[in-house]
């Protein structure tokens, strides 16, 4: 019985430790013009996993990242204008993020952490952030973004 205790005891560290060595970081730009056009993050939609962090880099002056909407139990997030912040994404779902002070021109992007579970949460979201859009030619920019990125 011990022997069984001891090796269930180190299959869990050894699984709990490959999780925690298996977390990426991946880069979120902030930009005045991209291959999106002007005023995106690049990339507008980016799907990681749970436990994984996103830095997210000015890499043009006058941005940040802000949280609009996120799955139940998520921390909010702000860059607060700093040239570089990461953010852990320990939440799966969707998230809607946007530059404050751009997001009139539809400067936002989706995060997808693992799964979709609230897809029907975030569409209504989506929505309500491009009724605040003011430029007509990318009214829909994130509508598109999950239409075609989020199955």
């Amino acid at each position: 019985m011990k022997k069984i205790i001891k090796l269930g005891s180190l299959f869990f560290i050894i699984l709990t430790s490959n999780i925690t060595f298996a977390a990426d970081t991946h880069v979120v730009k902030m930009l005045n013009n991209g291959e999106l056009g002007s005023m995106v993050f690049e990339p507008g939609f980016i799907k990681i996993n749970s436990g994984d962090s996103i830095t997210f880099e000015m890499t043009d002056a006058g941005h940040n990242a802000v949280t609009v909407a996120g799955p139940e139990g998520s921390i909010p997030f702000d860059t607060k204008y700093k040239p570089s912040v990461t953010v852990k994404f320990d939440v799966n779902g969707l998230y809607l993020y946007k530059c404050a002070p751009h997001a009139m021109m539809a400067m936002a992007g989706i995060i997808q952490v693992s799964d979709a579970s609230n897809k029907a949460e975030m569409a209504k979201e989506v929505e309500k952030f491009e009724a605040t859009v003011m430029m007509p030619n990318v009214k829909t920019r994130m509508s598109d973004l999950m239409n075609s990125n989020v199955k």
